[in-house]
């Protein structure tokens, strides 16, 4: 399996924000030679996840775009509440969680029930307002810019502020799942940087995915599925996907939902 060098994931966050690169911009910016910017480009190629052009290099169609929030939060709800519905059963009462910034999250911030007493941090604003008066729950939301297309507080700011909190479990979604690489990303570098981070100060990680989200790519990794982390998703992910996902080592729920709603 193709293994990313920390240089290699800085061109492809770089690319992700900017569309289209340069050898030279590239080899100015990470401090090395032409000749390694030219290798990595390669490399990266070779795996799928980039074009070669004269001189330097662009998005490897097709990619997800990121989605407007009501755009997201239109599609596939049945599936969505099935997997917040299952995803509430994994939690233990008093336990601190993190919700992240998807409309997935925001059917599992409806579905909490108080008497768990949870206390829950999150960066989605439409969480946090979900919670809003709610009984059994303490809310904390992290500061930061607010984001353009999603009611998201992210950047920097976001960043420093979820480094400073343990937390007992962070559940967060994505926007694709590359499943023979085991990696689900966010289409925006921001939020999938804010997962990553939430998910090295949790102790159990769940990613909550509809099977929508198989098979699509991007290019900003928000982590990978390994032994540890649970995955729950709907049940209508095939055969072969559920062999090949089981293989990363990770939990995986099925949760059913009603074959005759909407997609």
């Amino acid at each position: 399996m193709f293994t990313l060098s920390e240089r290699q994931e800085q061109i492809r966050n770089l690319l992700a924000t900017q569309g289209r690169l340069s050898v030279a911009a590239l080899a100015r910016k990470l401090d090395v030679a032409p000749m390694t910017i030219r290798r990595d480009l390669t490399a990266l190629e070779q795996a799928g996840l980039l074009t070669r052009t004269h001189g330097g290099c662009v998005l490897q169609s097709p990619f997800v775009a990121e989605l407007s929030f009501p755009e997201k939060r239109r599609r596939r709800q049945s599936h969505k509440t099935a997997i917040a519905r299952e995803t509430v059963r994994l939690l233990k009462r008093g336990e601190t969680v993190y919700l992240d910034t998807g409309t997935t999250a925001l059917q599992v911030a409806r579905a909490l029930p108080p008497h768990l007493a949870l206390r829950v941090f999150t960066n989605n604003l439409r969480v946090g307002m979900e919670l809003f008066g709610r009984e059994g729950v303490e809310v904390v939301v992290y500061g930061g810019v607010l984001a353009r297309r999603n009611p998201d507080l992210v950047d920097e700011i976001a960043l420093a502020q979820i480094k400073q909190y343990r937390l007992d479990v962070a559940i967060v979604g994505g926007d694709a799942l590359d499943v023979a690489r085991g990696e689900f990303y966010g289409a925006d570098t921001g939020t999938a940087a804010l997962s990553r981070a939430a998910q090295h100060q949790a102790d159990r990680v769940i990613v909550v995915l509809d099977s929508s989200k198989f098979g699509q790519h991007s290019l900003a990794v928000a982590g990978r599925l390994a032994p540890g982390l649970t995955l729950v998703t709907d049940d209508e992910v095939s055969r072969k996907d559920r062999a090949v996902l089981r293989e990363t080592g990770a939990r995986i729920i099925f949760a059913t939902t009603n074959s005759n709603s909407s997609k």
